[in-house]
């Protein structure tokens, strides 16, 4: 059974697939800046020069204002979970999708 920290990730992940944001230029910089941290919950903290994101078992955060004017799945929370999928997929063999 997956967690809801699997599931959260996997809903922002489908989310920025069906936007078309995968390829988009602002999540690969994102990533490349983006430095992670596992909580003990499992959680995921992606820190960037500028911004902090959260994933947990609570849902997602970001520090940007983007996230805390808006409350949408900004950029940064958008780039935490495509590495926390990426990462998977690379452990586990998982799909392709998305990169």
């Amino acid at each position: 059974m997956e967690s809801n920290i699997t599931n959260i990730i996997l809903d922002i992940v489908e989310h920025w697939r069906l936007k078309g944001l995968f390829d988009d230029e602002r999540i690969e910089n994102t990533l490349k800046e983006l430095k992670t941290n596992m909580l003990p919950d499992g959680g995921m903290v992606g820190h960037t020069p500028r911004w902090t994101a959260v994933i947990d078992e609570n849902g997602y955060t970001c520090s940007c204002p983007d996230y805390q004017y808006r409350f949408t799945k900004c950029k940064h929370i958008g780039a935490l979970a495509t590495k926390i999928k990426r990462d998977w997929d690379k452990e586990f063999g998982g799909d392709d999708e998305g990169k």
